[in-house]
C-alpha cells in the first residue's frame, strides 16, 4: 500500500501545482493586500493534497507519520517552485530587490543583529534563494503538517 517512491512523485506533482497556486495568490495579495489569503491557501493546499493522496493512492487509509511526511514533501516542492519564481522575478527587477534587501539589512542592524558580514549580492544568488526556500518549505511543512495530519490521518 505504501511506496515512498510513489509518494515522492505524487508529492512533487502536488507541490508543483500548489507552488503555482501560491504564486498566483501572492500576486493577488500584492494587488489587494490580504496576507491571510496566502496562509489559508497554503494550509488548505496541504490539507487538500494530503486528503486526495490518501483517498486516491492509499485506499482511504493513511497514518499520522505518512500524512506528516507527505505534507512536508508537498510543502518542500511548493517552496522550491516559489523560490524559482522569485529568482526569475528578481532577475528582471534586480535594483528594486537590492533596495528591499538593503532596507531589511538596515532594519536588522537597527535591532542589534550583526549583519556586517552579509554579502550585498546575496538576494540574487540562486543557490541561496533555492536553499533558503527549500529549508523554509521543509520547516513550515513540518509545522503545518504536524497539525493538519491530526485531521487527515485515517485508519
Amino acid at each position: 500500500m505504501y511506496n515512498s517512491n510513489t509518494m515522492m512523485k505524487i508529492a512533487a506533482g502536488y507541490g508543483l501545482i500548489l507552488g503555482f497556486v501560491m504564486i498566483a495568490v501572492q500576486i493577488i495579495n500584492y494587488i489587494i493586500g490580504v496576507p491571510l489569503l496566502m496562509i489559508a491557501t497554503y494550509i488548505g493546499g496541504i490539507i487538500y493534497t494530503t486528503v486526495i493522496y490518501r483517498e486516491k493512492s492509499l485506499n482511504g487509509v493513511i497514518s499520522y507519520v505518512n500524512s506528516l511526511l507527505f505534507g512536508t514533501l508537498v510543502s518542500g516542492f511548493t517552496f522550491i517552485i516559489i523560490g524559482v519564481f522569485l529568482y526569475v522575478l528578481i532577475s528582471f527587477n534586480q535594483n528594486e530587490f537590492q533596495q528591499i534587501f538593503n532596507a531589511i539589512l538596515e532594519n536588522m542592524k537597527d535591532k542589534g543583529y550583526a549583519v556586517s558580514n552579509v554579502p550585498e549580492n546575496l538576494i540574487s544568488n540562486p543557490v541561496f534563494l533555492l536553499t533558503s526556500y527549500l529549508l523554509t518549505g521543509l520547516f513550515s511543512g513540518v509545522a503545518v503538517s504536524a497539525i493538519t495530519s491530526i485531521f487527515t490521518k485515517k485508519k
